[in-house]
């Protein structure tokens, strides 16, 4: 079995009895370099230098000294993915600072606890998609309590962008005010404001959302073609929920053809590059291991005996493995549904950087640029030729640098402010840098990524 980057984790909440099951990264920044930070060099040896296994659970506090990265995964895989991202990033990686990357299964997803039953009458008046991005951000709250980090750092693909915007909402006194976000999923809103604005509320700005905005499939769901939210999301789910045993059980060359279709043709001369020799298998098995996690197979818990973990406990509120159907629900939903509006709602960040490909057909390109012109201080970088599977894939190089930046200069350090930010206009910094002087301009020339 090969060696992974990631750890499994799980914590119980002696207070709510909620198991939270997550994966854990370690990147220690105390090493000597001896290439370019920008070096696609891919030696073993090094990447083995770089990462550091916490399987037997050592590390019980990251504090305020190291940067800390929450990564929201997309609808339909979980935790396990973030072994993908750290594959990425890893030799890319060039920080003075040890930095840390922890991904939590959602409520009702891969051994987490499922968030409570909400109903119509409850005095909270609150939805069951609200309960759920609510439970999902109270149990990072609870995990980033348990290593004693006070502030971190938000990553997102796709879906994973209500949850990680809810998180910057809800509880924006533990975030630095950092967000990237690739192939973001944006929630529709009709023009019609709610009453969750409050004084926050400016009648000059038209919320609604471009009307091309998604799929044609997503916008039919959305009006109630295929039936209520709930059957939707519950068959929906349940289709995602196969997705490991259709991995298993189709012939590798359909599941390896089927995903180069939707890539461009840049795309799938990557992929081809990263899986030469095999035709695919090990992409195969990496998604199949990415998307099964069962009930928190694997996990080592980090504040239980486990010899000694009682499944039968009357205390644990228990997994009853709705959250793919629920992540499907929030998707569903309309920025009204939620209470979540992203202009009024968000509070202004130190900056949100965006990543979309232009070949997008699940969330198009007008709907990133009116994400952009929702939130303060985003900036959107188009990545050519870009698909929506594929950006998320083959994440923008560009990216993985600003995760080096910004894990080197937040948290103690965190002297963004008083520097000059990376500002393109044009293709050319608007002023000297300090992110062009360590890392020289990427893309075509036209402020647009370079996959």
């Amino acid at each position: 079995m090969m060696q992974r980057s990631i750890s499994l984790k799980a914590y119980r909440c002696p207070q709510t009895g909620r198991d939270i099951h997550y994966s854990f990264a370690h990147l220690r920044g105390d090493r000597q370099q001896s290439s370019s930070p920008l070096s696609s060099n891919n030696d073993e040896a090094q990447t083995n230098n770089i990462l550091k296994n916490d399987e037997s659970n050592k590390t019980t506090i990251i504090g305020p000294s190291a940067a800390c990265w929450i990564f929201f995964y997309p609808a339909g895989p979980n935790r396990r993915l973030l072994e993908a991202v750290i594959s990425r990033y890893t030799p890319e990686f060039q920080c003075d600072r040890d930095v840390f990357f922890i991904c939590l299964n959602r409520p009702g997803k891969g051994g987490t606890s499922s968030s409570s039953s909400i109903t119509a009458t409850d005095a909270s008046n609150i939805s069951p998609e609200q309960e759920y991005i609510r439970t999902a951000c109270d149990d990072i709250i609870t995990i980033i309590d348990y290593y004693q980090v006070p502030k971190v750092s938000l990553l997102y693909m796709c879906a994973g962008s209500t949850f990680a915007y809810s998180f910057a909402k809800l509880h924006s006194e533990r975030t630095t005010g950092y967000i990237l976000g690739m192939s973001s999923w944006i929630l529709r809103h009709d023009g019609n404001r709610s009453n969750d604005e409050g004084d926050n509320a400016d009648d000059t700005i038209d919320y609604s959302t471009p009307s091309n905005m998604n799929s044609k499939i997503h916008s039919w769901a959305m009006r109630g073609y295929f039936g209520s939210k709930s059957m939707v999301s519950s068959l929906a789910g349940g289709v995602v929920g196969s997705v490991p045993g259709l991995f298993s059980s189709l012939p590798q060359h359909w599941v390896v053809d089927g995903f180069k279709k939707e890539l461009s043709d840049n795309e799938r001369k990557e992929f081809d590059a990263q899986y030469p020799e095999d035709g695919g298998v090990a992409f195969v098995k990496m998604m199949t291991w990415s998307h099964g996690d069962g009930d928190g197979d694997g996990s080592v818990f980090v504040n239980v005996d486990n010899s000694n973990v009682d499944e039968s406990n009357g205390n644990r509120i228990p997994n009853t493995n709705d959250g793919n159907a629920k992540d499907i629900a929030v998707c569903l939903s309309t920025q009204q549904d939620l209470g979540m509006e992203y202009k009024p709602s968000v509070p202004k960040q130190k900056r949100v950087l965006l990543w979309h490909g232009e070949n997008d057909r699940m969330v198009s390109v007008a709907g990133a640029e009116y994400l952009e012109s929702m939130l303060s201080n985003a900036t959107l970088s188009y990545v050519s030729g870009g698909t929506h599977q594929g950006t998320m894939f083959f994440f923008p190089r560009d990216l993985m640098l600003e995760l080096n930046q910004i894990s080197n200069l937040n948290g103690p350090i965190d002297s963004l402010e008083s520097i000059n930010l990376h500002l393109v206009l044009g293709g050319q910094c608007k002023s000297s840098c300090l992110r062009c002087l360590l890392y020289p301009p990427l893309g075509n020339g036209n402020g647009r990524s370079a996959m």
